[in-house]
């Protein structure tokens, strides 16, 4: 009896074994599912901090713009329009601008100013929860706003307007997600200091363990976004952006089905175009609003500002050296000047007269004229260019018919 009753002691036992392994197993696997949620939650937590609407506007920096308030689903979406003036009559071309992380549309007022003066028109919007827009910050609501605002977008930039959306750092996150519901509304996207994935930035940032990366979704993968992209890209990134490295942008051009170029952007920083307003440095980007134009090598690392000092000085130097027949010659050093010349005239029935003619040891200086030359005057923050009138000379009046020509040079 005693072994029969430890034999079923031991059945009872063993066919409870496989329940116990099967509750485990459904425990870790519970276990699993609930810390990917937690960790994926807590990554989008803290990949989207919103910002307050500030006080500057449009009208802070003397511009015209119109407040617009678009319905997204149960939230309101607060923008500003700003609208450039028609040129000849046509239709200016329109920006669809995204903003980044911690900003609001108050932050950028400077830029669509910059953006009125080059002839072009912006919106620039909220997301929910940012700025004086309703409803809870997130990244999906985000990308959910996207689509919304370009429809609006599309219907309001005028007929025959040229149409691009920008985003810039998170926007152009933003933008990648929204693809599908964005570029049907545009002829172009630019991306600005974008990120491959907002899941390897976050385990850059130390937001997010290395270890526990592999079991987070990632929210913003993209590179796998950009292969749905239909329409011309520009991508616009800093050769030295400490927080997403240029890498990233070119993984994800890279693999972008449609045309694009890449521009390593000269100012150091990130998001640095965004910190300048001169027509220089955007330059590709102004040329891609206007007429869809790429530059011609897939990766371009052209520094405009500096290529249109160059050419000033070029051209200064050229007009600064003057043959005796007036004419320039070209050259882009010093001219020699000719010695000192006695010249003797006579004339029959009156004394002879000598003219000294001193010429100058240099091309910069001149004793006997009185050049004036106009001055250009360069800023940090805007391109200006002065046309440089010719200098005038007025040689001073002798007796004799003879002249020599002198050399001048703009100081």
């Amino acid at each position: 009896m005693l072994r029969v009753f430890r034999n079923t002691h031991i059945i009872a036992a063993m066919s409870k074994a496989p329940l116990i392994a099967l509750l485990a197993i459904v425990a870790l696997i519970g276990l699993g599912f609930g810390g990917r949620a937690y960790a994926t939650h807590a990554m989008a937590a803290r990949a989207v901090v919103p910002k307050r609407l500030g006080a500057a506007t449009p009208a802070s920096v003397g511009i015209p713009f119109s407040r617009v308030a678009i319905e997204a689903g149960n939230r309101t979406l607060i923008g500003w329009w700003v609208r450039a003036r028609a040129d000849s009559g046509r239709t200016p071309p329109a920006l669809l601008f995204l903003h980044g992380n911690r900003s609001s549309i108050s932050d950028y007022v400077e830029m669509q100013r910059f953006l009125y003066k080059q002839g072009i028109s912006s919106l620039m919007f909220d997301y929910s929860g940012f700025g004086a827009s309703g409803g809870s910050p997130s990244l999906m609501n985000a990308v959910q706003d996207a689509g919304t605002v370009a429809r609006v977008f599309a219907d309001s930039a005028g007929a025959g307007a040229r149409k691009v959306a920008m985003g810039s750092a998170m926007g152009a996150t933003v933008l990648l997600q929204a693809i599908d519901s964005v570029q049907p509304h545009v002829n172009g996207v630019v991306i600005e200091g974008v990120a491959a994935s907002v899941r390897e930035s976050a385990v850059r940032d130390g937001r997010l363990p290395r270890l526990v990366a592999p079991l987070v979704v990632d929210l913003g993968d993209n590179v796998t976004a950009a292969r749905n992209v239909k329409v011309p890209v520009l991508a616009v990134h800093s050769y030295a952006d400490q927080r997403f490295p240029i890498e990233d942008a070119q993984r994800v051009v890279q693999a972008v089905p449609a045309q694009y170029s890449l521009v390593r952007h000269w100012r150091k920083g990130h998001s640095a175009l965004l910190t300048s307003t001169r027509p220089c440095d955007w330059e590709p980007v102004l040329r891609f609003i206007r007429t869809g134009a790429l530059p011609s090598s897939r990766i371009d690392s052209t520094d405009q500002c500096a290529l249109q000092a160059r050419e000033a000085q070029l051209a200064a130097a050229q007009k600064s050296v003057v043959t005796p027949a007036g004419a320039s010659t070209g050259a882009t050093t010093t001219a020699k000047v000719p010695p000192v010349t006695m010249t003797k005239t006579v004339t029959p029935g009156t004394k002879s007269t000598a003219t000294k003619t001193a010429a100058p040891t240099t091309a910069t200086k001149s004793p006997t004229t009185s050049t004036k030359s106009s001055s250009t005057k360069t800023t940090s923050t805007k391109a200006t260019t002065t046309t440089s009138r010719p200098a005038t000379t007025k040689a001073p009046s002798t007796r004799t018919t003879s002249k020599t020509p002198t050399s001048t040079k703009k100081p």
